[in-house]
């Protein structure tokens, strides 16, 4: 039925419940998002998980009689977040900031140096 990742996912079924049983296909469908938001690291992420779910929630809603409408709504969504994003990286990066470099640690071996003898040339 559904997974742990998107390989797992079984299409066929879920498409099947959708048109057959919209009730439960939606509630099975909040449970593996709650399930996906739950394994959120932090409560931060948490918690913009579920804002940022509520927000396509939303959109799904306004959207109802056509599901081609809510995804390109969706999508339109998404490339205005990743623009505002890129923005706030490209100005970070215009202020002199950028992330911090960790310094590499290496083993440096010794090779010893061969002297130089004329019948080297």
């Amino acid at each position: 039925m559904s997974g742990s990742s998107i390989e797992d996912i079984d299409f066929e079924y879920w498409s099947l419940l959708a048109s057959t049983d919209p009730e439960k296909f939606e509630q099975l469908r909040q449970d593996q998002i709650d399930l996906l938001i739950e394994k959120a690291s932090s409560q931060r992420q948490k918690r913009r998980l579920r804002g940022l779910q509520w927000r396509i929630d939303k959109i799904r809603e306004q959207h109802k009689d056509s599901a081609m409408s809510a995804c390109i709504a969706i999508s339109e969504l998404m490339w205005e977040t990743f623009e505002q994003l890129s923005g706030l990286l490209h100005s970070i990066q215009d202020d002199g900031f950028s992330a911090p470099v960790t310094p590499m640690q290496a083993n440096v071996i010794p090779f010893p140096v061969k002297q130089k003898t004329s019948s080297n040339y």
